[in-house]
């Protein structure tokens, strides 16, 4: 290189050292680190002159804030390599120096560091700026991650971005912002039917801030062995991010738990509905009044008998009590002022007459109410109301007005008739009468009354008798009814009529209560009667016939000899006919008592009493007194001759039908014998060939053993067959309780192999009559052959099915059988369906004796069969069984 060439070139270097002193801090070190020169930027830096620099080791005067690093940098440097990175160094008052350092090493010929320079911007402002940011963004990271609301950013399109740890619970670990990636929440069904979707949706398009509760999930709580399902609720808060353009950076959800709290406001909103209910469907009246007078609230109770509409459909003129014409002129008002000055609940009962209003209600008539009244204090606003509970009385202060008439009725009719009360009090052993009582016995009413003063009006005889009654109702319970003498206080012997009864109080004895008439009248005239009956006795003993005087109801005035004698024993006079001739009970004579008492109109039958075995003709004719005369004629005799005369004749008729009924029972016997056995035998050949065909043992034992089960059921069958022949020679086979079910499972084993081979399909539903009483040969037979049927008559053009169903038809039971065969022309052939030997179809095994059979034994037992069908679409049988 010439020496122009050197020059320009140092020129160069003082330039570029000249910039490079003017903006950057220079530091020269040798290979042990000591600073041999810095330039003006570093003393100005450092504010120390450069002499006082040099000669110092470089961490003397800068002290690395990072050890290590400065020792990575040292290492570099000795291995020839420069570097470039950003350095921290600490000044001597430990303030920061940040460096955008270039550090360069200069080898000598040998390959080691002979010194190296330190070129560095100095950066510390801006660097410290950073620093700050980054303390503030990992200040403010730390605190929205330990928010304890649920926070989660997302781009504009939906797309989740980043979430804090509480909106990571929120989700739970399974959830499918976790586990599926590209999950598209928006799309969601849950998230747009609760409504957080379409929030999203309505912050993109309108940019603005949206807050809302949602239902965001269920969780399962467990209690012992039972879990539940709850309702988790949230607070969703939704809002945009915006840059300096006003677009949407990024959207911002923020979640928080709002579960207790809202269950809290349903279980009150429930607590409310259900006061309100309660309060609306209480049995008694309920208004409510502020506490101006104004009325806030009817229930349906008041409403329905004010017949009054419900004022949320009907807005009416708002009710004041205390100025409305009605309440003030019944004092309402003043009830209503009471229980609010007073801050005490009353309660009156008010009768009111609804008459003189028609603006409220309709009720439009008197009226007795139980009024409530008291005030209620509002837990919020403080406010007193008062409430109004009402009850219509009016029915119950009727019947004690009512009763009150009926008591003073009962004082009245007691005198006339001459009937007085007692009662005796068990503790005290006092005596209440009545005033008649007192009349009765002729005493004052002022008298106290106890048991023995008034066991002492009556005679010896009588006292000991109602002394033992007495005894007897108080130990036993036993109420009594009786007649005695007694001596009034005017010394007058009467007649009494004494009833009394137990009282009862949680079953002890506390009273003894009832009723004394004065009969002395009575008895006096029943003497007289008793004289005149027996005058009229001699006269009715006298004729060969019972004859009897009685009342409408039974009670017997009069009886003779001959019809007690009828009756069995002695009547007293005053029993009941129907009580002494029990055996009248369940015959025709009540029926015709009432139409001889309606009709006036004399009646004349016969009764027959199958314990005694006696036929009685009667003549029942109406009396001018309204009684009922009963004359009764014993005719066993002549019955029992035209009975032997019938007796004898129905023999005849019944040995006639007998000998008929036992030819009808040998010849189904003979069909039912060569048809029912004709299929099982076939199924024997049919096995004992492919047994014989066989060519391995386990195949031979296999048809021997349903060889046997076929023989069983052979066996079986004809056992039947014979107890149908040692039938007793009346006309009813013996009926057994059969399940459908079990009777066709029977058959199904006899027909195996025909079933087998032919494929077909049986089904059966008896689910709705399963049982019947039936004669078990005549049912195995009847289902029987419909099984063949079905076999023998089925299609080439589809597999055979055949469908048994039992119904109830009135009183009666039906049994369908329906196949899928050939059919019949019912059109051609319907008349001659269940005739003896009719076939009509070419089919090589028709022998026309099945169905006749069938017929047969379904009519031998009172039912009836008919069938429809058509050519090619099967073939259905109804059979009817007579109920028994």
């Amino acid at each position: 290189m010439n020496v122009v060439m050197l020059e320009q070139h140092y020129r160069q270097l003082q330039h570029l050292e000249a910039a490079i002193n003017a903006c950057a801090l220079t530091v020269t070190m040798d290979a042990a680190g000591m600073v041999t020169a810095v330039n003006s930027q570093v003393v100005a830096a450092l504010q120390q002159t450069s002499d006082s620099l040099t000669g110092h080791h470089i961490t003397g005067i800068l002290r690395p804030a990072n050890p290590d690093q400065w020792e990575q940098i040292w290492t570099a440097l000795q291995a020839g390599k420069a570097v470039q990175e950003q350095l921290c160094l600490l000044k001597n008052d430990h303030t920061p120096l940040w460096l955008e350092a270039a550090v360069s090493p200069l080898m000598n010929e040998a390959g080691q560091l002979e010194q190296c320079v330190l070129i560095g911007m100095d950066i510390t402002s801006r660097k410290l700026v950073e620093i700050k940011r980054v303390q503030h963004e990992a200040y403010y990271s730390g605190v929205l991650e330990n928010l304890p609301l649920g926070l989660q950013q997302f781009a504009t399109d939906g797309t989740s971005m980043d979430m804090n740890s509480r909106q990571r619970q929120i989700w739970g670990t399974q959830h499918p912002f976790f586990t599926q990636p590209g999950y598209q929440w928006l799309e969601d069904p849950f998230y747009r039917l609760n409504g957080l979707a379409s929030m999203f949706e309505e912050v993109r398009k309108t940019r603005k801030t949206l807050k809302r509760e949602i239902l965001l999930s269920y969780q399962e709580k467990k209690n012992e062995n039972v879990t539940r399902l709850f309702p988790v609720y949230f607070e969703a808060t939704i809002f945009p991010l915006q840059d300096e353009q006003r677009n949407i950076v990024n959207i911002f959800l923020i979640l928080d738990d709002i579960t207790e709290k809202k269950l809290s406001e349903l279980s009150l909103q429930k607590s409310e509905r259900l006061l309100d209910n309660i309060i609306e469907n209480l049995p008694i009246g309920y208004i409510q009044f502020d506490n101006f007078g104004f009325v806030r609230r009817i229930n349906q109770t008041q409403r329905d008998f004010f017949n009054s509409p419900n004022p949320a459909v009907h807005r009416r003129q708002s009710f004041n009590v205390m100025n409305d014409g009605l309440a003030t002129m019944f004092e309402l008002d003043k009830l209503f002022i009471h229980a609010l000055e007073q801050n005490k609940a009353l309660r009156v009962e008010k009768r009111i007459d609804f008459s003189q209003d028609k603006r409220w209600t309709t009720v439009g008539r008197e009226v007795y109410l139980d009024l409530t009244i008291f005030p209620v204090t509002e837990p919020v606003d403080k406010e007193i109301i008062i409430v109004a509970l009402v009850n219509d009385i009016t029915d119950k202060k009727m019947q004690e007005l009512e009763n009150r008439k009926n008591e003073e009725f009962l004082q009245q009719t007691g005198s006339i008739g001459k009937v007085g009360g007692w009662e005796l009090d068990m503790e005290s052993r006092h005596i209440r009468w009545t005033p008649q009582s007192y009349h009765i016995h002729d005493c004052s009413p002022e008298e106290l009354m106890n048991e023995e003063r008034m066991l002492s009006f009556y005679t010896p005889e009588s006292r000991e008798v109602l002394e033992g009654l007495m005894h007897q109702c108080m130990e036993a319970g036993k109420p009594f009814d009786v007649q005695l003498s007694l001596l009034s206080g005017r010394q007058e012997m009467k007649k009494v009529r004494a009833i009394g009864q137990p009282g009862y109080v949680d079953g002890r004895l506390v009273r003894m209560y009832g009723v004394i008439q004065d009969i002395t009248e009575q008895a006096e005239i029943k003497d007289e009667l008793t004289r005149n009956t027996e005058l009229m006795r001699l006269f009715f003993d006298t004729i060969d016939m019972g004859y009897a005087a009685m009342e409408k109801n039974g009670n017997l005035n009069f009886l003779n000899r001959k019809a007690e004698k009828m009756i069995g024993h002695p009547v007293a006079i005053g029993s009941n006919i129907f009580e002494e001739f029990p055996r009248l009970s369940g015959t025709v004579f009540y029926a015709r008592l009432q139409a001889c008492i309606d009709q006036q109109a004399s009646q004349s039958f016969g009764v027959y009493f199958p314990i005694v075995d006696k036929w009685y003709d009667f003549l029942l004719t109406p009396m001018q007194d309204g009684g009922i005369s009963v004359f009764m004629r014993d005719i066993t005799d002549s019955r029992k001759l035209q009975k032997e005369l019938r007796k004898a004749n129905d023999q005849l008729s019944n040995l006639n039908k007998n000998l008929l009924n036992q030819n009808k029972q040998l010849e189904d016997f003979a069909h039912i014998t060569s048809h029912n056995l004709r299929a099982p035998i076939a199924n024997l050949k049919a096995l004992m060939q492919m047994h014989n065909e066989a060519t391995s043992q386990q195949e031979r034992d296999l048809y021997l053993g349903m060889l046997h089960e076929v023989i069983k059921k052979i066996d079986e069958t004809l056992n039947d067959l014979v107890e149908v022949v040692q039938i007793r020679k009346d006309v009813n086979v013996e009926r057994e309780k059969l399940y459908f079910a079990d009777r066709l499972q029977n058959v199904m084993d006899i027909l195996l192999v025909d079933i087998e081979t032919s494929h077909i399909q049986i089904t059966y539903n008896f689910e709705e009559e399963p049982v019947i009483e039936y004669p078990k040969v005549y049912l195995d037979s009847i289902l029987q052959n419909f099984i063949t049927n079905a076999i023998r008559y089925r299609s080439s053009e589809r597999t055979p099915a055949l469908h048994l169903h039992t119904r109830r038809d009135n009183d009666n039971l039906v049994l369908s059988v329906e196949d899928n065969g050939v059919g019949i022309d019912m059109e051609r052939f319907g008349n001659k369906l269940f005739g003896f030997r009719k076939t009509f179809h070419k089919n090589k095994d028709a022998k026309g004796i099945g169905l006749f059979i069938t017929k047969t034994q379904v009519e031998a037992m009172g039912g009836s069969i008919k069938a429809e069908s058509r050519p090619g679409e099967g073939t259905k049988f109804i059979i009817t069984f007579r109920s028994e």
